[in-house]
Parts: C-alpha cells; structure tokens; sequence
C-alpha cells in the first residue's frame, strides 16, 4: 500500500501534468504568445491561483510544456551519428542535427535555451524528466546518454566537444573559445530566423559554413583532413 507521502506526490504530479497538457494544446493550436495563466488554469480543470501552488511562475509552466518539441530532435539525432568515424564528425553531425531542428521552431528553442538562468534550466529540464521518464532513451552511448541531466546550451555543446579534446583534435582552451564563440553566432541566428530576416535553410547553411570555419580556426591543423571529410558527409 502507498503512503500517504507517495499518494501526495503522485496527486501532485498528476495535477502538473495536467496543466501541461493544457499549455501545450494552446500552444499548438494557438501559438506560444497565447498561453496564460487563465487559459491553462481553465483548460486543466483548475483556478488560476492553484498554478502557483506547482509552478514558480507561467514561464515555469511554458517551459515544461515545450519540453515535449525536443523530441523530434531528441529520436532524429541518433540517424546523423550512423556512420560518423570520429568525434569531430559526431560533434558536427549533431550541429546539423540541432540546427535543421531548432529553426524549424525559433520561438520555441529560444525559450528553452535562452530564456532561464542555468540553474534553473537544468532544475526545470530534470523535473521534466522526473513527471516523463518514459520519455528518456536508455540505450543512447556516451556522451549522448549525459544530455538528460544538462539544457545548458552551452553545456550540451561542450559535453560533445570534450571527446574531440579527449581525441586530441583541439586543445581544452580553444575548446572553450570555440564553443563560446559558435553559440552566440547561433543565438544571433537563431533570432534572425524568429523575426523572419532568414529563412530555416538559409539559417541551417550559414550556421555550418561558420561552424567549419571556426572549427578549422581552433582545431589542430593536423587534424584538418577529418573536419574536410566531417563537411563532405554532411552536405
């Protein structure tokens, strides 16, 4: 029999996901600017004031329901590392695989990526997973089997970018440099894209071609016969 604590917090659960579900059908029948408290508390069968009893606030709220457009990208990612030989091709496989997903939903990868504090990115991304486990993929290989407990952009990139160091195809410093320099052209395209001044292919393009760029900037030049060969697989 469960306790009285197990009870509470499986009614407890139930009544986030609830709103969950709520966000989430406004936002795909609507848009994300649609969502409010109001609407949502209505929707999930509750009053406005109970949301706060779950949820820090409705960007709180927006950003678990949203969790659920990842997964497109999270079931896609596993099909742009077949056949990839090294890390750099796997680091610029998911570069590609992230990109052609994220610009097809700017507003949405914004809030996810851009919106939070990383401690909160990282408190909301893990109670996410906590409500829908079933939605983790267990047999991902390392280092993709780390990507449920980080939603630090930043830190999902390095993650990926430390087997290339591991590799000794970049040095750890440039590593750093590299990966603080790419994201804040992604984010700037990311935007562009958003407010309609790139299309998504457009974005996808010019986001690898800088991407190869810099990498061939930062890398070891010796190992620049791997990153030619990463850029030919994937055009």
């Amino acid at each position: 029999m469960k306790s009285s604590k197990a009870r509470t917090r499986l009614k407890q659960q139930r009544i986030i996901k609830y709103f969950i579900e709520a966000a989430n059908e406004i936002i795909m029948k609507e848009g994300l600017s649609a969502v409010t408290i109001r609407k949502a508390a209505d929707l999930a069968g509750y009053t406005s004031a109970t949301l706060y009893n779950y949820f820090d606030n409705l960007q709180h709220l927006i950003f678990l329901a949203t969790m659920t457009h990842l997964e497109e990208y999270n079931e896609a990612l596993p099909g742009y590392l077949k056949g990839c030989d090294n890390s750099i091709e796997r680091y610029m496989a998911v570069c590609k695989c992230f990109a052609e997903y994220s610009f097809a939903q700017p507003e949405i990868y914004e809030l996810l990526f851009f919106t939070h504090s990383d401690e909160k990115l990282e408190e909301y991304t893990q109670q996410y997973y906590d409500l829908f486990p079933e939605k983790i993929v267990k047999d991902w290989p390392a280092p993709l089997n780390k990507i449920y407990v980080l939603n630090s952009i930043y830190s999902r990139s390095y993650m990926m970018l430390e087997d290339c160091v591991q590799d000794g195809f970049i040095d750890s410093e440039n590593a750093k440099d590299f990966n603080d320099v790419n994201l804040r052209i992604y984010k700037t395209i990311l935007q562009d894209v958003q407010h309609e001044q790139l299309s998504r292919g457009e974005a996808i393009t010019m986001t690898m071609k800088y991407y190869f760029q810099l990498m061939e900037c930062y890398m070891n030049s010796e190992s620049s016969p791997l990153l030619k060969a990463a850029m030919d697989k994937l055009s």
